[in-house]
C-alpha cells in the first residue's frame, strides 16, 4: 500500500512539473511587437524614422517591404526603423507595408506592420483652431494641434489620443500623437483612390490615467461649405446641417444621411442620428471605436452630470431632465458657458470660420412647398424646402433626442400651436439657435395647410437638436 502512495505522490510532482513546463512555454510564445507611429507618409525620396518596442521578444528581424523600395534600417541600439521612399518612378507602388518581425523568447515568430505611403496630400489644421474639423478629401494625412482646445480658447498637455466613436469600423486610420500634434488619414472607398467614405467620429486627448482632457469632431463628407452656402442677407448659412453626410431626398438612405448630429444646446459634443430614416425604433446608429468594437451612448440625470465640466469629460453621456422645459447644465459659470449669439464661444460646435446660427439667420424664412396638396404627399418627405424669397434650401426634419432618455423621436406631438398633446404628425424639424431658442418647422398632415415654422420656440434645452453653422 505504502509503495501504491509513493507512486501516486511522484506521479502528481512529474504531472506538476509538466504543467508548470507548459504554462512557462505559453507564456514564453505571448509576446507584442509594437511601432510608433504605425503609418508614414512621405514624398519620394524621403527617409523617416520609427520607434519600435516589444514585450518578450528575443530577436528582431525585417520582414517584408514594398517591391522596388530601399531596404528598411534596424537600430538595435536605439529601437528604430529607418524606411527611404525610392526617387519618383510610376512603375513602383505609391502604398504598402513593412514588416518587423520579432521572435518570443519560446521561439513564436510574431511582428508588426508599418503602413507607408507616398505623395499623400497633407492638410494641417494647426492654424485653425475649432471643436469640429471637415475632411472632404479621401487619401489624405490630417493634422491638427492637440494642445489647444475650445476654437483656440484653452490649452491642455494629452498624452494620447484615441477614438470614442466613429460611424465606421475603420474610418479614422492611423491615429497618432506626437510633438503636440495629432495625425490621422482618411482613405477611400476603393482601389481607385477617388471617393471619400463618409461618416463622423469623435476623437479623444487623454492624460496618462486615462482622464478625457479634450474631444474634437471630425467630420467627413464630401463637402465645401463656402462654395455650397446660402445667403439670407447679412447671413452666410451652411446648406446643410452639422455632422450632414448628404444633402438630399434621393431614397431613404440618403435621407437618413442628411440628418446630420443631435446636440444638447450649449455642448461642442455631437450624438449621433437615427439607424432609420423615420426614426421609427428609436435606435441609434451602430458605433464603434479605435478597436473596432460597438459603442454604447449611456444617459445620466441633470443632478449627478449636469455640468459643463462633466459634460467635456464624459461626451458620450446624454444629460437628461424630467421637466421638458428644463436645462441639462445646473451650474453654468463665468469662465465656461453654453454658445453665444454674438461670438464664438469655447464650447462652439461650428468648423473653423463659423458658429452656431442666430435666431434673426432664420427670420425671413417661409415654406416653399405648395400645401394644398394631400398629406400623404408630404407624410415621406421629411423635411421643408424654405425660402427668403431669394434663396431656397431643403431643410431636413431629423426630429430630436428626448430630454427623458436621450431616445430618437421624429414625430410631431408637443404643444407648439396649442397645450393639448396633438394627433401624432409624420416629422419634425429642430434647428438650435445660438440664442437658446430652436427654430422649427413641422407638417401636419390632417391640415397641411396648418403646417408651419416659428424661429424662436423655446424647446427644453436638454433635448438634442439639429445645428446649423453661419459664417463668423
Amino acid at each position: 500500500m505504502q509503495f501504491m502512495k509513493e507512486i501516486f505522490k511522484w506521479s502528481l510532482l512529474a504531472f506538476a512539473v509538466l504543467f508548470v513546463a507548459a504554462c512557462s512555454n505559453d507564456d514564453d510564445n505571448d509576446g507584442e511587437v509594437k511601432l510608433n507611429p504605425t503609418a508614414l507618409f512621405l514624398d519620394w525620396g524621403e527617409t523617416a524614422t520609427v520607434s519600435f518596442s516589444g514585450v518578450n521578444i528575443k530577436t528582431y528581424s525585417l520582414g517584408s517591404y514594398p517591391e522596388g523600395w530601399p531596404e528598411p534600417v534596424i537600430n538595435m541600439a536605439n529601437r528604430t526603423l529607418t524606411v527611404t521612399a525610392p526617387e519618383q518612378n510610376d512603375e513602383l507602388a505609391t502604398i504598402g507595408s513593412v514588416r518587423l518581425n520579432g521572435v518570443t523568447k519560446g521561439g513564436e515568430l510574431i511582428g508588426a506592420s508599418l503602413y507607408v505611403a507616398l505623395n499623400v496630400e497633407e492638410v494641417d489644421f494647426s492654424e485653425q483652431p475649432a471643436n469640429c474639423y471637415l475632411t472632404p478629401t479621401p487619401n489624405t494625412h490630417y493634422t491638427f494641434d492637440a494642445t489647444i482646445k475650445g476654437n483656440g480658447q484653452g490649452t491642455i498637455n494629452p498624452d494620447h489620443l484615441a477614438v470614442i466613436w466613429q460611424t465606421g469600423r475603420n474610418l479614422v486610420q492611423y491615429l497618432n500623437y506626437e510633438d503636440g500634434k495629432c495625425s490621422f488619414y482618411i482613405s477611400s472607398d476603393n482601389d481607385e483612390k477617388k471617393y471619400l467614405v463618409p461618416g463622423n467620429a469623435l476623437i479623444g486627448a487623454y492624460d496618462a490615467d486615462n482622464n478625457l482632457l479634450w474631444s474634437w469632431h471630425i467630420w467627413m463628407a464630401d463637402y465645401n461649405p463656402a462654395e455650397d452656402a446660402l445667403n439670407y442677407g447679412n447671413y452666410t448659412v451652411m446648406s446643410r446641417q452639422l455632422g450632414a453626410l448628404l444633402n438630399n431626398t434621393k431614397d431613404q438612405d440618403s435621407t437618413l444621411k442628411s440628418y446630420g448630429l443631435y446636440y444638447q444646446w450649449g455642448r461642442k459634443d455631437p450624438f449621433p442620428g437615427p439607424a432609420s430614416y423615420n426614426a421609427a425604433s428609436s435606435f441609434t446608429t451602430t458605433l464603434y471605436d479605435g478597436n473596432y468594437k460597438t459603442v454604447t451612448l449611456s444617459v445620466i440625470s441633470s443632478e449627478e452630470g449636469g455640468s459643463y465640466e462633466y459634460a467635456h469629460a464624459n461626451p458620450t453621456h446624454f444629460i437628461t431632465t424630467e421637466q421638458k422645459d428644463a436645462d441639462w447644465c445646473r451650474t453654468i459659470t463665468n469662465e465656461v458657458k453654453g454658445w453665444s449669439a454674438t461670438t464664438k464661444t469655447i464650447n462652439d460646435p461650428c468648423p473653423y470660420g463659423w458658429r452656431v446660427a442666430p435666431v434673426s439667420a432664420f427670420a425671413n424664412l417661409t415654406i416653399a412647398d405648395d400645401l394644398t396638396l394631400d398629406g400623404q404627399h408630404y407624410a415621406n418627405q421629411y423635411g421643408w424646402t424654405l425660402t427668403d424669397g431669394t434663396t431656397s434650401s431643403f431643410y431636413f426634419a431629423a426630429g430630436r433626442r428626448i430630454y427623458l432618455d436621450g431616445t430618437i423621436q421624429n414625430l410631431y406631438d408637443d404643444s407648439l400651436v396649442r397645450n393639448v398633446a396633438m394627433e401624432a404628425q409624420p416629422w419634425v424639424g429642430y434647428n438650435w439657435t445660438a440664442d437658446g431658442k430652436a427654430f422649427v418647422y413641422w407638417m401636419k398632415k390632417d391640415e397641411v395647410s396648418k403646417s408651419g415654422l416659428r424661429t424662436d420656440f423655446a424647446l427644453g434645452r436638454a433635448n438634442g437638436a439639429s445645428v446649423r453653422c453661419v459664417r463668423e
